[in-house]
């Protein structure tokens, strides 16, 4: 005979619809109505606090009517309730950088250790005193890791950390964080998510429960479960083009047609209603960055929209973001509408390679001459080694300081910061001939591979090698010097090292030098935990790739780099999201695990996490890399 579970709760959410699915009677009561008679036919109680923002604290009558259930026997799950038992709590809080570990093998499918990230969800920290001393089955954990971690009994000392137990009486089940809405927040790995509910609803029922059709909010590649990634074809590289250019109107980050910019794009915070952090920032560079991908789609398919978008973002990034006042921080290119006296090179750089690339393919001069001296402005405050120091604040840039950025090393062999500076310069010689720029290019990447591999890395070596083609490329281009085509085959043969079976590149850093690797939420963190963890990071590495192996072949002819495009493509269009939510459908977000196929990875970043999905440096660059690969035999004439 089916069971009879009564159901307290505000509203309808995931967790609900999970015990609908179990055959058991259902009776949804809410928090107010709760009677002795109507708990009295029961033989399960469930209080699903999380459909609510605020936690479950029932009435004085409502809690006497529950409790005497549980004093009878009957089985009581308590999903964030203020206070259940003798259990009572502190206020709720954010779990944006805390994860579950699975504590022991009590819940069948989860492995002592593996780690389920609710995102930014909420959790209860009960009072220590309150707890009894049993065994947690879930616990929360604040640690740099990717999938996993060793569970030992010092993750258990803290008892304010408990997340799933059983109290005291043992037919108490409490979970202490936001579980309802399960599907919607988007909890990952989502397979060990559905495994949890499992055990919930089982539990309730004494009946095996199964929820492996339970469709999650987002498939990657548009593949289900256990399909393997589509190999490249040119027909689903345009979709997946044309699906990323669709996500900028339906996401609603382009504003006006462009004449008003662009949004950064999207936080990683996933709240557990299934809403997103937008980022309204406005950045030179992701404006630039979409720009581009805009004039490609409009070269591609004859769009004459895509292509005034385009120069509606041109004209916002270039009459509001450079610095045009007289002296010598003319030309400076502003970071975002509130970094306003900040400039970082490399992101300068994004914001005008993009019109330079305008320029080189239909023949113009738009913008050229801005774009000149903004990378005068960048020669000047660079350092005698040809790199530049990692920002300049306009605060600080005294004549003094000026005079010492020019005249000392900059000392930052760094891709990260310096190389796409260097391929602007080599792209704007290519334009303008101005010795200079080929001349202090040519210094900085001298100075980075005078180093290399042990460059300064800031987030890993697998991003330091993706983000030297591109410059490598140009440099080539420009000098046509056969030392400096080795370079790029050398950077090319060694990030193959890092290349997983999807066609992705993982995440990997020789002897963990990366400097952006910080405390759990207090700066900004590489996704590396440990090398070898099937992570693509398609934020700071894999982003770049489409584009960078594209130019290359542009400028080597080599087939071989057509080969590694149609590889990097494939595993885009294996890794582009796909949903109903338009906020994420058509995009790519930071962290991917290539072996989950899910959006997967340490949330250790204090502002780009795994679900960080930036508009300029991912989806623009991607769909750029996709289309110029579609436009090659177009393009070739002009290298």
């Amino acid at each position: 005979m089916a069971k009879s579970i009564a159901v307290i709760t505000e509203q309808d959410s995931d967790l609900l619809q999970a015990l609908y699915r179990t055959g058991a009677k259902i009776d949804v009561i809410r928090p107010a109505e709760v009677s002795g008679t109507r708990l009295e036919g029961c033989d399960a109680v469930a209080l699903l606090g999380g459909a609510s923002d605020e936690p479950l604290l029932l009435g004085a009558g409502q809690r006497m009517a529950v409790e005497n259930e549980l004093r009878k026997g009957k089985k009581v799950f308590a999903e964030f309730v203020a206070s259940i038992g003798n259990v009572y709590c502190n206020p709720a809080e954010s779990t944006r950088y805390h994860r579950l570990a699975c504590c022991g093998e009590t819940i069948p499918g989860l492995e002592p250790g593996v780690l389920i990230d609710d995102q930014c969800g909420q959790r209860l920290r009960p009072h220590a005193i309150a707890c009894s001393r049993t065994k947690p089955l879930l616990q929360y954990v604040k640690v740099h890791a990717h999938d996993r971690i060793a569970m030992t009994d010092e993750w258990l000392e803290q008892v304010s950390d408990r997340a799933l137990w059983f109290e005291e009486p043992r037919n108490l089940l409490v979970c202490a964080f936001r579980l309802s809405m399960y599907v919607r927040a988007r909890f990952s790995p989502f397979s060990l998510a559905k495994r949890l509910v499992e055990f919930v609803a089982g539990w309730l029922t004494d009946e095996s429960v199964d929820l492996s059709d339970t469709p999650p909010v987002y498939s990657a590649g548009g593949l289900g479960s256990g399909e393997s990634a589509a190999s490249f074809s040119e027909e689903r590289t345009r979709l997946t083009a044309e699906r990323a250019m669709r996500w900028f109107e339906e996401a609603q980050i382009l504003r006006d047609e462009g004449r008003e910019g662009a949004l950064e794009g999207l936080g990683t915070e996933v709240y557990p209603d299934g809403r997103q952090r937008v980022s309204t920032i406005l950045r030179a560079d992701c404006m630039g960055e979409i720009a581009l991908a805009y004039y490609l789609h409009g070269m591609a398919t004859g769009s004459g929209r895509s292509r005034q978008i385009s120069d509606n973002l041109a004209a916002y990034v270039f009459e509001h973001y450079m610095c045009r006042e007289e002296g010598p921080l003319y030309g400076m290119m502003r970071w975002t509408n509130e970094a306003w006296g900040v400039c970082y090179q490399d992101d300068a750089a994004r914001a005008i390679i993009p019109q330079m690339l305008k320029c080189l393919y239909d023949g113009t001069d738009a913008y050229l001459q801005d774009c000149a001296d903004i990378l005068r402005f960048l020669v000047r405050t660079t350092g005698t080694d040809g790199t530049r120091v990692f920002r300049t604040d306009n605060i600080a840039l005294n004549d003094e300081a000026l005079h010492k950025l020019r005249t000392r090393p900059g000392g930052l062999p760094s891709a990260h910061y310096n190389a796409y500076y260097h391929a602007a310069l080599f792209l704007a010689y290519k334009l303008t001939n101005e010795e200079e720029f080929l001349t202090v290019g040519a210094k900085g990447i001298e100075t980075i591979m005078g180093v290399y591999p042990d460059t300064k890395r800031e987030q890993s070596e697998t991003e330091e090698y993706c983000r030297l083609i591109l410059p490598l490329s140009w440099l080539y281009w420009a000098t046509g010097d056969k030392k400096h085509k080795a370079w790029l085959y050398r950077v090319t043969d060694d990030l193959q090292r890092f290349k997983h079976a999807s066609g992705g590149y993982l995440e990997w850093d020789s002897g963990y030098r990366a400097s952006m690797r910080h405390a759990v939420g207090e700066g900004e963190s590489s996704l590396i935990a440990k090398n070898g963890d099937p992570v693509v990071d398609l934020l700071y590495s894999n982003n770049w790739l489409p584009m960078a192996f594209m130019q290359a072949y542009l400028v080597t002819k080599d087939e071989r780099f057509v080969g590694l495009w149609e590889e990097s493509a494939a595993f885009m269009a294996s890794a582009q999201l796909y949903s109903g939510n338009k906020q994420i459908d058509g995009a790519w977000a930071r962290a991917f695990d290539a072996e989950k196929r899910e959006v997967l990875g340490s949330p250790a970043d204090a502002g780009w996490g795994p679900w960080a999905i930036e508009s300029g440096w991912t989806v623009a660059e991607i769909a750029s890399g996709l289309w110029t690969g579609l436009l090659r035999e177009r393009l070739l004439s002009h290298y």
